[in-house]
C-alpha cells in the first residue's frame, strides 16, 4: 500500500477511537443495515442515510467503519468512484459491495 494510504487508515482509526467503542458499534450497525438493502454503496451514503445518526468528533472515524464491516465478512471492495460531497471536491472513495444484501435492489446489475 501507499504511505498516504496508511496514514489515512491509521488516522481514521485513531478517530474511531477517539468517538468511542459506542459510536464505533452504532456507526458498525448502521452500515449493515444499509448493506442489506443496497448491493453497492459508498461510506457517504451510509451516512446521508442516516441524517440524524450522531457525528463523531472527527468524520474521519466514518473511514474506519468500512473496514470494520470487512473483516466481519458483510461487505467487500468493489471499486473507486468519485464522491458526490461537495467538501472533499470529488476525491475518489470506494464503492462497496454487499455480501448480505437481499431483495429486488440486490439483484440489479452494477452500473
Amino acid at each position: 500500500m501507499n504511505q498516504g494510504l496508511d496514514l489515512g487508515h491509521a488516522m481514521a482509526e485513531v478517530a474511531a477511537a477517539n468517538a468511542g467503542s459506542e459510536w464505533q458499534m452504532l456507526a458498525l450497525e448502521a452500515m449493515r443495515q444499509y448493506a442489506l438493502e443496497n448491493k453497492f454503496f459508498t461510506t457517504e451514503a451510509v451516512r446521508k442515510a442516516n441524517p440524524d445518526f450522531p457525528a463523531p468528533p472527527d468524520k474521519r472515524a466514518w473511514g474506519a467503519i468500512p473496514r470494520m464491516a470487512k473483516k466481519e465478512g458483510f461487505i467487500q471492495f468493489q471499486s473507486w468512484v468519485r464522491a458526490e460531497s461537495l467538501t472533499v471536491h470529488g476525491m475518489v472513495v470506494t464503492l462497496w459491495e454487499s455480501k448480505i444484501c437481499s431483495g429486488a435492489a440486490c439483484e440489479m446489475p452494477h452500473m
